[in-house]
């Protein structure tokens, strides 16, 4: 296994001076309010990115100022407010989905009615004036069902709201739904027989921009991954299915983490993590990329995780704790396509220390990467350590991602070297190596209040990124910054 190296340092985040900021007509900071939302699952978020570029002409933002409401706010790129629009939620109604197109910001809500049935709500949001339209029914399921679902695509111009068809002991027979454009429009209503599989495990929707609706379902005593296609122009279904399961070198092996990615090429990536069944032991990762418009499945060559590979990533560990005797705590969670459609798979080890109180710890990062044909490229892994108390989860830790050509950005909120602050790693897709972590130079507050949300993090530009934080100079409370990249 390859390992990350270090590189000499780059420059990289200059906060603009107050003197630079007046200069330019722009502004480096401003007070940000926000609270916390207790109904949101801090480990399974639904909603992970609150603010969305909207190019040159700034973002908008969705964040929580007061009880049992959300705004959707719009700033310009001097951070100067340009309308907010109230979104009041009902008692345990919750956010599902936020997305914006080119004419509107739009917002998914789950809740019951009056009756005890389970309701999806759109919102929707005009861009250029904040107007807010009156929320649309998407669909409405049995409280006693599965949770009813929502899938955007991309571009947010079609939206599919589902409920699951089960059997009286809740194994899933079949999916429907409605199909609705980027104006909540209707477009048609779905339906998927899936009684033909066996012991459906569970089920992953996913839309493209076309309109497009693709299945993926872990089936078969978690041994089998199964995709189908559904588009509006033919009401027959494309499948492709592979069994990543089963005995191997005479181990039963179970998918134990799976993660599904529609790619800006139209190819579909999937990506599972199998486990001894008898001893829970991580045994490979499987890549296949799914492609429907060649009726082909291309497979990565399986990575095992073997004791050499739990060795190397043990002598990566400089922490001065004890060191792993097995692989744990490690999850899928981005599948990434660089401009050569070289496929970067990142998996992070995150866990809860214990009972309900305990603090949540993000640690290490997995990265393997593959080329256009699916061959293995490199792999690395990233050494980091973060620690947040219950209350916060995972707001802050973790790392957010923005891929820049073949410079592949991640941003941390990390004690390093006795400094609390914002660092960014450097990756080359190409190689795997990465420069060392960089500060932002925030001296971000380190108290017992929340300093950083990581949901507000996003990218401009390449060059440009806005995040929320709290820096320990400007203590008192958080503020929504501007961040310059040289």
């Amino acid at each position: 296994m390859k390992t990350l190296r270090s590189l000499p340092l780059l420059l990289f985040i200059a906060l603009l001076s107050a003197a630079t900021a007046a200069a330019q007509g722009k502004k480096a900071a401003i007070p940000f309010t926000y609270l916390p939302d207790n109904n949101e699952d801090q480990y399974n978020q639904s909603i992970t990115s609150k603010t969305l570029p909207l190019g040159a002409d700034g973002f908008v933002i969705l964040s929580r100022n007061k009880p049992g409401e959300y705004a959707i706010e719009r700033y310009n790129a001097t951070l100067k407010n340009a309308w907010s629009t109230a979104i009041p939620l009902a008692a345990e109604e919750t956010l599902e989905a936020f997305a914006r197109n080119e004419e509107a910001a739009l917002v998914v809500t789950h809740r019951l009615n009056e009756q005890g049935n389970q309701v999806l709500y759109a919102h929707r949001v005009d861009l250029r004036n904040g107007q807010k339209d009156k929320p649309v029914l998407l669909l409405e399921a049995p409280a006693d069902a599965r949770k009813a679902g929502i899938t955007l695509s991309p571009d947010a111009t079609k939206l599919l709201a589902y409920r699951f068809n089960v059997t009286g002991n809740q194994v899933v027979q079949g999916i429907s739904g409605s199909l609705y454009d980027g104006k909540i429009q209707k477009l048609k209503d779905t339906k998927y027989n899936l009684s033909d599989l066996r012991g459906i495990v569970s089920a992953e929707v996913i839309v493209n921009d076309a309109g497009d609706q693709f299945i993926s379902l872990i089936s078969e005593n978690m041994e089998r991954l199964t995709v189908r296609q559904y588009t509006l122009k033919s009401p027959d279904a494309k499948g492709m299915s592979v069994l990543v399961g089963g005995m191997f070198d005479g181990k039963k092996v179970y998918i134990m983490d799976s993660k599904y990615a529609l790619q800006p090429n139209g190819n579909l990536y999937g990506v599972v993590l199998t486990a001894d069944e008898k001893t829970g032991d991580y045994y490979s990762l499987k890549a296949v990329k799914f492609d429907f418009e060649n009726e082909d499945m291309v497979f990565a060559e399986e990575f095992r995780f073997t004791p050499e590979y739990l060795a190397s990533v043990n002598k990566l560990d400089k922490s001065g704790g004890a060191k792993a005797n097995r692989l744990e705590d490690i999850y899928l969670t981005d599948l990434i396509l660089t401009p050569e459609e070289k496929l970067i798979v990142l998996a992070e080890k995150k866990y809860m220390e214990g009972g309900e109180n305990s603090p949540y710890y993000a640690k290490e990062i997995h990265l393997f990467a593959y080329d256009q044909f699916m061959g293995t490229a490199w792999s690395s892994v990233l050494m980091k350590s973060q620690k947040a108390p219950s209350d916060e989860a995972f707001t802050g830790i973790s790392y957010r991602y923005h891929l820049n050509g073949n410079t592949l950005n991640l941003l941390t909120l990390e004690e390093l070297d006795g400094k609390y602050d914002l660092y960014l790693r450097r990756i080359d897709t190409n190689t795997g190596k990465a420069e060392a972590p960089t500060a932002a130079r925030l001296n971000v507050a380190n108290d017992k209040n929340i300093a950083y949300v990581k949901d507000f993090t996003a990218w401009l530009s390449e060059r440009d990124l806005v995040t929320v934080v709290r820096p320990s100079k400007k203590a008192n409370s958080l503020q929504l910054r501007r961040l310059q990249i040289k």
